[in-house]
């Protein structure tokens, strides 16, 4: 996979440092019958209850059904100050931990390879970032010109080119609506880039299409963001789906001419609604479905009752009518005024985010709108995660090999080894060395991986004064390892 960053000058980035003699992958690798096999009485390897995570990470609780897709969760909790990407499984168990400043991690396919993507913020405004299998940065991406946002970030179809949102702000006379002569007014801007050149390939601005009047703010404040534009998306036939929180529509611009072809909501909407609080009130994550349904996350906040839930419409684009076909929310109901998502998966289920109540729900069953997974992040504090997205057949491999922590031997010679690896997926078994040298290791046995950190008690001969650890695939293969002194 080539390594590009787009900021914009072409750049190549190193894989992480490997420390301790990291074993290439998918060596074979046969494990004596007996390490395993013997009388726990006689193993030099026993394995013990599941270790405490090793790292500070958010604890997700969940309530699997087993009617639930099966990949791996994808979010970027908030915590207070403390933000990360977290890969979680549908036990809760976590996958991987980064903490730093980021937002809006998924999965996503750049040169033919799946990687993931996420904004990461900086101090000049923030950039789109590409990760590889290993967790290794490859290309980052931001808006030529201004700032660089981070609510979305969306790929071509064809993995040629990038869409990325930036704004601008204006002194804006504002006094025939009452407001400041001298206002501060926010503009977006939507920019598509070559992936490989960094030439733009379109760009698309708010005020060239947008009155100011459509917005929902007051345009009395001193600073007035018009639109707040929250997500991105290609439509089926090419087109975009733009949507925009402060006008509470959703619009659908022509790639090729930047014209608005229709409103969906808001106060110009180009579709009727049978029900006016049908309608989508400061709505994200707009995106449209294989059989033609659009779908948004709507949080409501122009509603009586305040309520927020996952949305489904049914778009007749010939009479310009709109149906809601899917009404998602927790039984007990829960007002989102922020953030949000609402995905379908693979198997056809919508997973939905509930912003900073901390909740993530995937609707299914027979009717589609039963809730067959949650997932729930800690209270107090409260945990926001601004989407939550499902993997697709995710294998992570880090650059980084194995952690490894040895506990002093107690008094019959037995250590307390924890092993984990942060983002590895296909880790089955740990396998333990040990010998007089490095070059010089003894199989002293093997434990199947109990989480994300998995503990056993060694017994390490005592001319020993050398270990090695290895995760295996459920092959027998080693992923990595790593050596060190005893």
């Amino acid at each position: 996979m080539r390594r590009t960053r787009l900021s914009f000058s072409a750049r190549s980035f190193p894989r992480g440092a490997v420390v301790l003699g990291t074993v290439a992958l998918a060596v074979p690798l046969a494990v004596p019958a007996g390490a395993a096999g013997q009388p726990a009485a006689e193993r030099s390897v026993v394995p013990l209850p599941a270790a405490d995570v090793p790292i500070e990470a958010p604890v997700l609780t969940t309530t699997p059904t087993g009617q639930e897709d099966s990949d791996l969760l994808l979010t970027s909790p908030q915590v207070g100050s403390m933000r990360g990407m977290a890969v979680y499984e549908n036990s809760g168990e976590l996958v991987y931990w980064q903490e730093g400043p980021y937002q809006n991690l998924s999965q996503v396919t750049y040169q033919g390879e799946p990687a993931l993507s996420v904004y990461r913020f900086t101090e000049s405004g923030g950039e789109c970032l590409l990760l590889d299998s290993s967790y290794t940065e490859i290309a980052s991406f931001s808006v030529a010109g201004t700032p660089t946002d981070g609510h979305d970030c969306q790929y071509s179809p064809d993995g040629s080119r990038v869409l990325l949102i930036g704004f601008r702000q204006h002194t804006y006379d504002l006094s025939e609506y009452g407001g400041l002569p001298d206002a501060t007014l926010i503009e977006p801007v939507v920019q598509e880039r070559d992936l490989d050149t960094g030439e733009i390939t379109f760009e698309w601005s708010g005020l060239d299409h947008v009155p100011v009047d459509e917005t929902q703010r007051p345009l009395t404040d001193e600073v007035v963001d018009y639109m707040h534009v929250n997500s991105l998306a290609y439509d089926t036939d090419g087109n975009l789906l733009v949507s925009a929180r402060t006008t509470s529509t959703v619009y659908k611009i022509d790639i090729d001419t930047g014209e608005v072809l229709w409103r969906f909501g808001g106060k110009a909407s180009d579709f009727a609604f049978a029900d006016p609080a049908d309608a989508p009130s400061h709505q994200h994550d707009a995106r449209r479905l294989p059989d033609g349904r659009l779908t948004v996350f709507d949080n409501g906040n122009h509603r009586e009752p305040l309520v927020s839930r996952g949305a489904a419409y049914e778009l007749d684009e010939q009479a310009m009518t709109a149906e809601l076909v899917e009404d998602l929310r927790p039984s007990e109901g829960a007002f989102v005024p922020f953030a949000g998502s609402n995905r379908e998966v693979a198997d056809g289920n919508q997973l939905v985010s509930f912003g900073d109540t901390g909740e993530i729900i995937e609707f299914g069953g027979p009717s589609g709108t039963e809730p067959v997974f949650t997932a729930t992040f800690p209270e107090d504090p409260v945990t926001l995660s601004y989407r939550a997205e499902r993997a697709t057949d995710w294998e992570g491999t880090p650059a980084e090999p194995p952690t490894t922590d040895w506990s002093a031997p107690d008094a019959d010679g037995g250590r307390e080894l924890t092993m984990s690896w942060n983002g590895a997926t296909e880790v089955d078994r740990w396998l333990v060395e040990a010998g007089s040298s490095a070059h010089c290791l003894d199989v002293l046995g093997s434990v199947s991986r109990s989480g994300y950190a998995t503990a056993a008690e060694v017994r390490v001969p005592e001319d020993a004064g050398f270990f090695r650890v290895s995760a295996l695939d459920a092959r027998g293969r080693v992923l990595g390892s790593s050596t060190g002194s005893l």
